[in-house]
């Protein structure tokens, strides 16, 4: 039986599984661009009581709504099937040390690719403010991932 937390989509498209599924709704992808959302409460993995999630998890969060698009690609026949790997990370710039507990979007453009082995994203957390107030971007990197065929 599938974990309501999750939208089945995740599932189609990247290799993760909960309990290091960290993702729980895509709410875009296309060939270039993805958007997810990440619901931060107490089951979150990594979740310090009385703080949230440190913000540097927000890595993998970026991480994971970018291997969206590589699964999407992968889905139209643009790819073969490959391992995506983290290989760097530049420009991480975040205004919190922890996501509390709420909503957050992710999104993920893929700036530039080199080959079929390298490829480069540029990703951003913003809180999805539930009380009308204004969107703010609390995280920002830019990541470069290698794409190992299998």
């Amino acid at each position: 039986m599938q974990d309501p937390r999750f939208d089945s989509r995740l599932f189609e498209l990247i290799p993760h599984r909960p309990p290091m599924l960290l993702i729980n709704t895509v709410l875009s992808v296309d060939e270039t661009s993805s958007s997810s959302i990440v619901i931060v409460d107490e089951v979150s993995p990594f979740f310090e009581d009385g703080k949230g999630v440190p913000t540097w998890i927000g890595l993998e969060y970026m991480g994971q709504t970018a291997a969206l698009i590589a699964g999407h690609q992968l889905e139209l026949g643009r790819v073969t099937p490959h391992l995506g790997f983290l290989l760097g990370t530049r420009a991480f710039k975040t205004t919190h040390n922890y996501f509390t507990p709420g909503t957050y979007k992710v999104r993920c453009e893929e700036k530039a690719v080199v080959g079929d082995g390298l490829a480069t994203f540029a990703c951003f957390i913003e809180n999805e403010p539930q009380d009308g107030s204004d969107i703010q971007c609390l995280a920002t990197a830019s990541l470069s991932v290698f794409r190992r065929p299998i």
